[in-house]
């Protein structure tokens, strides 16, 4: 895994991309992993898979809808395995900036409101514990242009919230937890198009060299060019 991150990462060095096309259609997908040994020698492992697809409508914001699924397993010392699955749909917002004048990397913090439920699992027997309640969840990320509108994405954690209630029972369980540089996630992200004056072709520096001719055209609606003042042909003479 450490090998196939360190060889994406060097794909990123070498293409670049625009992965932050405005009014264009975004398609993603993140997976997490998280493992760890108590003391008592049990183990638990969590992973998660969160797919979405937004509509960035400008350099900076992506609104759109996701869909999670996730498990966390754990296993005592005489071998025996229980798995709480874990599910999700809703929405998010994300917003997104390139670092400095980079064509390469550029960050994003993404907040998430969901819908969840779950259900625990125990060999062969049927699902106990169903639960359902809502969820939300911010994070911040790092992410690398790799290809055409194609990018790596990058996040260690963020804070989240939940609160679920089991079926029959009279209260629900609230959960907040911060999990910054405890939980790792890795992910992939593409553009299309989707009308952009740019159309689909793009070249290194397009991105750097589209926000210029913006910048220039918002100063000329903002300051209108004088009318240059006509010489009539008497004073020529």
């Amino acid at each position: 895994m450490k090998k196939l991150i360190l060889a994406l990462l060097a794909v990123g060095t070498i293409t670049t991309a625009n992965a932050q096309e405005p009014r264009s259609i975004l398609l993603y997908g993140n997976v997490g992993l998280h493992q760890d040994r108590l003391p008592s020698l049990q183990k638990n492992t969590n992973w998660n898979a969160t797919p979405g697809v937004g509509y960035q409508f400008n350099h900076n914001w992506t609104v759109g809808v996701n869909i999670s699924w996730g498990q966390n397993a754990v296993k005592d010392t005489a071998a025996n395995k229980t798995t709480n699955n874990m599910y999700a749909a809703g929405a998010f917002a994300r917003y997104s900036q390139y670092i400095r004048r980079s064509e390469i990397f550029f960050w994003f913090a993404q907040y998430e409101f969901a819908y969840q439920g779950g259900y625990t699992t125990m060999g062969g027997n049927p699902a106990t514990n169903k639960m359902s309640g809502i969820y939300t969840n911010l994070f911040p990320a790092l992410g690398v242009n790799v290809g055409r509108g194609l990018a790596l994405n990058f996040s260690v954690g963020g804070v989240n919230y939940g609160t679920m209630k089991a079926d029959g029972a009279a209260y629900s369980q609230n959960t907040l937890n911060f999990t910054f540089g405890q939980q790792m996630n890795f992910g992939l992200s593409k553009n299309f198009n989707c009308g952009h004056k740019m159309h689909a072709h793009h070249e290194p520096g397009d991105e750097v060299h589209r926000r210029k001719i913006d910048k220039m055209e918002d100063e000329d609606d903002a300051a209108p060019k004088p009318k240059r003042k006509m010489r009539s042909r008497d004073e020529d003479e």
